[in-house]
């Protein structure tokens, strides 16, 4: 995968912008108020609006303080690089904030998104209100931060917090990095995942640590050459790192060329998972999960080709290829009776899945399990294994 290259592009646009002194648009000289109470979105889109017409590289800039926001979309193109440093606590609007994303960039190029600052989404709040639950039709509610359509972009050094629903959406684009990125919320707020990729390519997420209620990082259809590490996941939370739900729809694209690497997972409902639902064809390989540590995790390494949450798949035969995986030097402790299951169908479609060197160990706890029910399981597929597997079942 063509990292390096893609970090390096990514590095020279925030040290371009930084050596070409450009135009800095604060929020504040556009009536923005850090008084905890005034709406700023006019004055961040104003800025914005400014910041895109520039001609020359520009920077949008919100201070340190506090600033109450609303919806916002940042679109593009734009004439030249726009930067965007926050360093205020933005809290979201409890009321009247639209489904599916508070704030939004799409259809930009040499996007850089920075700063010491915090999203927060006031999810926990919020739900306690009726009219932002969801509603008959199931309809989401808002994304703290969502990127549409990007190329080239970075986000670094930010805070979300507590999100009505993802923390950070990323899809169509491609050369994208993350680094240094903390996501907090709760541990049982329901569908807060941490980084949601779909459909984008050349994808570096580095130096993150995820605190939240549902995946750390979900990886969905079309997420390809990502590369993952240096990422803590937990405590709390369901699976840790998901390659998720393959099969669901007809246009769905490849998950290729993924690596995990040097992760840490705690006390998380599940470490790094491969699911496909019985339905339409598509193809996962070329996955790497390798240097992981698991604290208390249950179900720390799972693949599962025929996983089937609506009773209407039950009886579809699963058309999702998994093939050349690996599972290397995995250690720590495991929170449930089965530490690894790799489970596929009849019909041969998991190929080339390997375990290497995993070490994994009951957590010892009176509540928890021992040394004999610890175990592994694998239905219908062949496991390369080399060096030492335990528990070995497969």
């Amino acid at each position: 995968m063509n990292i390096i290259s893609s970090l390096s592009l990514l590095l020279s646009l925030h040290v371009l912008v930084v050596n070409a002194d450009p135009q800095i648009f604060d929020v504040t000289q556009f009536g923005a108020k850090s008084d905890d109470l005034t709406d700023i979105s006019l004055a961040l889109t104003n800025a914005w609006a400014k910041a895109c017409a520039s001609a020359t590289p520009s920077k949008v800039l919100i201070p340190a303080g506090k600033y109450v926001v609303g919806t916002v979309g940042m679109e593009g193109p734009c004439k030249s690089e726009v930067h965007v440093q926050i360093d205020g606590y933005l809290k979201a609007q409890i009321v009247g904030l639209r489904r599916l994303s508070w704030i939004t960039f799409s259809g930009l190029k040499n996007l850089v998104l920075f700063g010491s600052g915090t999203l927060d989404g006031q999810g926990p709040t919020a739900a306690k209100l009726p009219e932002n639950r969801k509603n008959k039709v199931g309809m989401p509610l808002a994304v703290n931060l969502r990127l549409e359509s990007i190329t080239n972009g970075l986000i670094e050094g930010l805070t979300s917090k507590d999100s009505r629903s993802f923390h950070v959406h990323i899809s169509r684009s491609s050369n994208i990095t993350v680094r240094g990125l903390t996501v907090t919320a709760p541990p049982d707020s329901p569908d807060t995942v941490g980084i949601y990729l779909r459909r984008t390519h050349r994808v570096n997420i580095s130096d993150v640590a995820i605190a939240t209620g549902d995946h750390c990082i979900n990886l969905a259809d079309g997420s390809q050459q990502v590369n993952v590490r240096n990422v803590t996941c937990g405590p709390g939370g369901r699976t840790g790192i998901l390659v998720d739900s393959l099969g669901k729809t007809p246009d769905e694209e490849k998950v290729m060329d993924v690596a995990v690497t040097n992760c840490s997972f705690h006390g998380t409902g599940g470490g790094v998972r491969i699911e496909a639902v019985p339905g339409t064809i598509n193809t996962a390989m070329d996955i790497t999960f390798e240097d992981l540590v698991m604290d208390k995790v249950e179900n720390p390494i799972s693949v599962d080709q025929k996983f089937c949450p609506v009773q209407s798949c039950e009886k579809v035969e699963p058309k999702v290829t998994i093939k050349d995986v690996s599972f290397k030097n995995i250690k720590g402790t495991c929170a449930s009776p089965l530490a690894i299951d790799i489970s596929c169908s009849s019909a041969s479609f998991c190929k080339n899945l390997e375990l290497a060197d995993i070490d994994l160990k009951p957590v010892g706890t009176a509540a928890g399990p021992t040394a004999q029910t610890l175990k592994s399981q694998c239905t219908n597929v062949k496991v390369i294994k080399s060096g030492l597997v335990s528990p070995d079942g497969c």
